[in-house]
């Protein structure tokens, strides 16, 4: 049987498999539970290893798209980069997939996913704002087709494709003059629960670094 992912339209392969009645009816419900459970089960896995699959292609994408098209140095883009967030009295770990980095400062955060790319816009925006002691000035959110590009310190919508993404070349005329703001104290606790809140769904296992 072929069906279709609820994330994504790649089709999805399982079996039908007929159930196997025991002798005993009494065992027979728990027997239909136990199996549909494992069914279902099975399918997550499935879906969530296609949309690993799927994440894996759209950086690969994004990798070569931004040394080939857009000219960046290698050394200048971090992968799967890493930030410790301080929360209250916890610290916790957050991640983005690409950051570009310049001599002067970190230019531009991007965040791939493969589904909605509008759920994802104010996790990005708010990422850039609290990761370091200043707003990087940029945020991206792309499935590897499509992508919103962010001016966090303006706080609005400037390019909806990759064509729209600076080049290496317009990113140096850029920070030429860039001053690094930190993000307003009367914001920064809102901003760090949106990126905690998002780290959530991505990763139900948050480290907690503070005991």
């Amino acid at each position: 049987m072929i069906g279709e992912s609820s994330r994504g339209k790649e089709p999805v392969f399982f079996m039908s498999r007929r159930l196997v009645k025991p002798e005993n009816d009494d065992n027979w419900m728990e027997f239909a539970m136990k199996d549909r459970e494992k069914l279902i089960e099975e399918q997550i896995k499935i879906e969530e290893e296609i949309e690993t699959m799927q994440l894996t292609g759209i950086k690969q994408k994004i990798w070569e798209f931004l040394i080939k098209e857009k000219q960046f140095n290698s050394e200048e883009i971090e992968t799967d980069t890493e930030f410790r967030l301080t929360l209250g009295d916890r610290e916790i770990k957050v991640g983005i997939d690409f950051v570009i980095n310049l001599p002067s400062a970190s230019f531009m955060v991007i965040q791939c996913s493969s589904s909605s790319l509008e759920a994802w816009e104010r996790y990005v925006t708010s990422f850039a704002r609290v990761v370091k002691d200043y707003q990087i000035p940029y945020a991206v959110v792309t499935d590897g087709e499509k992508a919103l590009i962010i001016d966090v310190l303006g706080g609005r919508l400037i390019g909806e494709s990759l064509s729209d993404l600076f080049t290496r070349g317009e990113t140096l005329n850029r920070m030429k003059d860039f001053k690094k703001i930190p993000c307003p104290a009367n914001r920064l606790e809102k901003e760090k629960r949106i990126v905690y809140a998002f780290e959530s769904i991505k990763s139900p296992t948050i480290k907690d670094f503070k005991e």
